[in-house]
């Protein structure tokens, strides 16, 4: 019976001992690594963007990463957006159909109270430069390669954009002499690795008023022939990878009067710190080794109602205590209701010289589904006097991968 009393003591200072662990929390100055993450982990389920928890754990399983959590940080305001802000704000209205009028540049509401106004706040954020390219890979990973740090395949790219309405920064501020409200925005990208897809090029202008459908033209170096696509096209992987041309920068998918618009938070969560250059040797293999934050985030639903879009909804990670709307990732749900994708920006970026951006270096995507993820290290040049009319037109860009 001693013996029996004895057991029964012990157990239960195993679970008390085990729970206790398990429900320790996360906060500054605490080391996340391979020997304590179990202690931690379901604190950083709770708190982690789906895509980043699952890569994170990967990383800390294979003791390739630590996480270092740091006291949470005070940005400054991108200097541009900010100064937009303060001479446009407070001006804006969301009709019932979803249109935005009044907006010139800057956030379109500092305190947005509607499901609608934040938004807007997200499509009309302060993301990269006024004009700016970047190079990229593309890195794809089966669920096996993800843990072993194996590629099934990688490609590279090169964008521009550049935008024609909400300018802060660069002139022409803050719209482009002849524009009229016509285009929001020009981008390019083409591929230049490997020999198979190389010359592949996309061409996507982005019009600015709600209902008028975006023109996305596309190279394909196999038939040698240009060809016009339509908005389902921009919705399919963009060459095998686990995103679309939709996904990029968590959300290229424009408000159309279809849609209806839900707001819930903030809440905490777990998140990557502002750089304002990338930290050295912060990519190993799919994990990223940087410092991370709890930052309050306020959750941004998208009901799409549109039966021919391949999303039934997104819901978005919106930053809450920076005016600049910048996103941490976000949850893409099929036709059925279910989770299909979650996206994740990693290593978000201030530029050093004028802080005129929200821009990153890197984002993953995951396919719960398949468990397949893409990784997308960037490697961004701010301001970048290149991204003029001539690089959106494929001819130019075809030359370019030659």
């Amino acid at each position: 019976m001693r013996y029996k009393k004895i057991i029964n003591i012990n157990l239960f200072l195993f679970f008390f001992l085990f729970s206790t662990l398990s429900a320790l929390e996360i906060k500054p100055g605490l080391v996340i690594t391979r020997d304590n993450y179990k202690n931690y982990q379901k604190e950083m389920e709770k708190l982690m963007i789906k895509a980043d928890y699952i890569s994170a754990l990967n990383g800390l399983e294979t003791g390739k990463i630590t996480m270092p959590i740091i006291k949470k940080q005070k940005y400054p305001v991108p200097k541009g957006y900010g100064a937009a802000t303060a001479k446009y704000g407070g001006k804006c209205k969301v009709s019932p159909n979803n249109e935005l009028a009044g907006w010139v540049a800057g956030i379109p509401f500092v305190n947005p109270k509607t499901g609608a106004e934040i938004a807007w706040n997200v499509f009309r954020r302060a993301q990269v430069t006024d004009q700016m390219s970047f190079y990229s890979t593309f890195m794809l990973y089966n669920s096996d390669g993800r843990k072993k740090g194996e590629t099934e395949r990688e490609f590279k790219m090169h964008l521009y954009n550049r935008y024609f309405v909400g300018r802060h920064t660069i002139p022409p501020v803050p719209e482009v002499p002849g524009n009229n409200g016509l285009v929001r925005l020009k981008e390019s990208i083409i591929i230049t690795e490997p020999f198979d897809i190389k010359g592949f090029a996309m061409v996507r202008l982005c019009y600015d008023p709600i209902d008028k459908p975006d023109d996305v033209f596309s190279y394909i170096p196999a038939i040698r022939r240009i060809r016009r696509l339509t908005g389902k096209d921009v919705t399919d992987p963009l060459l095998g990878c686990d995103a679309c041309y939709d996904d990029f920068e968590v959300t290229r998918q424009k408000i159309s009067s279809k849609m209806s618009f839900k707001i819930s938070g903030p809440e905490d969560y777990l998140v990557i710190r502002k750089y304002t250059s990338p930290p050295t040797n912060y990519m190993v293999d799919n994990n990223w080794q940087v410092e991370w934050e709890v930052r309050p985030i306020m959750l941004s639903e998208w009901i799409i109602n549109d039966p021919g879009y391949a999303y039934k909804k997104r819901v978005i990670y919106v930053e809450k205590e920076l005016p600049t709307a910048g996103l941490y990732g976000g949850d893409c749900y099929d036709v059925k209701g279910r989770l299909w994708k979650t996206s994740s920006m990693i290593i978000h970026a201030k530029n050093k010289e004028t802080f005129d951006a929200n821009c990153w270096y890197g984002c993953q995507w995951l396919d719960h589904i398949s468990g397949h993820q893409t990784w997308h290290p960037m490697r961004p040049i701010f301001a970048d006097p290149d991204a003029t009319d001539k690089v959106f037109s494929i001819q130019t860009i075809i030359r370019e991968a030659k």
